[in-house]
């Protein structure tokens, strides 16, 4: 017998939907953006939204908003006890908001509701539990004009729906390493040709640390900020960072932003419309847009301009950007990962960098430590340099204990950038085949291991050099300033900026835009 259908056959019928989404749909934003269409079109409850948490930065973000587009669903990320969404998480328990447009807590950051004064709604919000633990919520609205709102039912359903969310949850952790028991098996057994990490060779337990908490914050949406000497891999943890998160399919794009002339750095990040100036003959997707959906590296962050950093912070506040000569505001998913070999702190007590940003920047912080301190890696990195080498030029070269002893006991200015450019050196030009000791002898060294240096930031010298014993290759004490530091590596290398910049663990670009930036003149000094 045919009729219309009762709302507890309705319900049943959205129950049985969310548990055949839940089941079958491998990714959990898929599927929780399915349960929210199923409770739409079954029992209209619009506007559904699955916020969880984000466990590194401690806000609740939107993983799930079927009715909002991209540019809303980013803007809806709120701190525990802010708004509807930010009580419900905070006190684990339902809220009910007959009118959400006279709900002081209804903040409409996001700005998808629109016209409540004539299209009147109520809001629903409720908990995801996972045991004792609230780790999300899920909320939808009713309009008035749908007909009766029973409250009590409402709340029941949908407490019922976000446990089999919860559960959905709880199973996507299960299968995620960085949620397991047993984290042991994250670090692999020692040894010359292990990568715990794509592209990170170690078996020091300094980095295994390092390693865990680059995999736990690549599952999060946090920005990261790499801090390190010059040389130590920062772009290999990017890289590594992007390769573990949710966005491994989406593009990785990478600027170095001390490599770039500072009148190109905004149209490089931006991008610029046909005839924004002089040269501009088309349109030019800037890194931001090549990077929607997947991760933006900025290398040297801190040798941005003060007016580049006012308008890269408006991007993370908002979001949204314009190309330059353009009116129309682009809107991008992006992951930020920044990098620099400054002391960001000291930055900004002078005020060459904005407080504001470096808060924006540093939500995460990665610290990699130089290579000095890590000697155990040198062998592994060594050997994998010479297969990866002897490969590549058809000529191989083996590692003498000797050599390796000296290896160990270099202090390597350059870290690993250092160490692979000596090994390709031996393996292009060594006479006997086999490095030892006495190759060792322009390479900082070999010297005694150098001290443990106090954790980053430090108050040494704030550039790519701070830390850099430079008093064993003859020129005194190591210079509290980077222009000095410059100077002397200039007057060490016999003012060839390839050899200064070897000394310094720079690449020569990297060394040019210094010498420009602090005038130094290229002559004997």
């Amino acid at each position: 017998m045919g009729g219309v259908a009762s709302r507890a056959d309705l319900e049943i019928e959205a129950l049985y939907e969310v548990s055949r989404v839940l089941a079958f749909s491998q990714d959990i934003n898929k599927a929780f953006t399915s349960v929210l269409n199923v409770l739409a079109q079954t029992l209209g409850m619009e506007n559904g939204t699955v916020s969880l948490l984000d466990p590194v930065t401690g806000e609740v973000f939107l993983e799930a908003a079927p009715e909002m587009t991209d540019a809303e669903r980013i803007l809806g990320r709120m701190r525990p006890g802010e708004g509807i969404i930010g009580r419900v998480f905070q006190t684990g328990m339902p809220m009910v908001v007959p009118d959400i447009a006279q709900e002081p807590l209804f903040l409409n950051r996001t700005g998808s509701w629109r016209n409540l004064e004539h299209d009147p709604r109520a809001f629903l919000g409720v908990p995801i539990r996972d045991m004792r633990v609230t780790v999300g919520v899920l909320s939808v609205d009713r309009r008035h004009a749908a007909g009766e709102l029973t409250w009590d039912r409402d709340v029941r359903f949908l407490s019922m729906v976000a446990s089999m969310v919860a559960a959905r949850v709880r199973l996507s952790q299960m299968h995620d390493p960085l949620h397991r028991a047993d984290r042991d098996d994250l670090v692999p057994a020692e040894g010359p040709g292990e990568e715990p990490l794509p592209g990170v060779v170690t078996v020091s337990q300094r980095m295994r640390v390092l390693v865990e908490q680059t995999e736990r914050v690549a599952q999060s949406r946090a920005t990261v900020l790499l801090r390190g000497e010059s040389g130590t891999g920062k772009e290999v943890f990017a890289r590594a960072i992007h390769q573990q998160s949710p966005r491994a399919a989406r593009p990785f794009v990478a600027i170095n932003c001390g490599a770039i002339a500072e009148s190109l750095v905004e149209s490089e990040l931006f991008g610029h419309e046909k005839g924004a100036f002089t040269g501009a003959h088309g349109q030019h997707a800037g890194r931001f847009e090549q990077a929607d959906g997947g991760t933006l590296f900025l290398d040297e962050v801190g040798e941005l301009s003060p007016s580049m950093q006012v308008k890269l912070l408006r991007v993370l506040q908002e979001r949204q950007f314009e190309r330059i000569g353009g009116r129309r505001p682009v809107t991008v998913d992006v992951r930020l990962v920044a990098a620099t070999n400054r002391d960001l702190e000291a930055a900004v007590r002078r005020g060459t960098f904005r407080l504001d940003l470096y808060h924006r920047l540093n939500v995460v912080m990665l610290v990699l430590p130089p290579l000095r301190d890590r000697p155990e890696d040198v062998e592994p990195l060594a050997r994998r340099f010479l297969g990866q080498l002897a490969e590549e030029y058809g000529r191989r070269v083996e590692l003498s204990p000797s050599g390796l002893a000296a290896m160990r006991a270099c202090r390597w200015a350059g870290n690993v950038r250092q160490l692979r450019n000596f090994v390709e050196r031996m393996v292009v030009a060594s006479p006997r085949g086999v490095i030892e000791a006495e190759d060792l002898a322009g390479e900082d060294g070999p010297g005694p291991a150098a001290e443990a240096e106090p954790p980053w930031p430090s108050g040494r010298a704030d550039g790519p050099t701070a830390g850099v014993e430079l008093a064993g290759v003859g020129v005194g004490p190591p210079p509290t300033d980077e222009r000095e530091q410059i100077m002397q590596a200039l007057r060490r290398g016999g003012y060839v900026q390839a050899k200064a910049a070897r000394l310094m663990g720079m690449t020569v670009r990297q060394l040019s835009y210094r010498i420009r930036k602090y005038g130094i003149p290229m002559e004997r000094l």
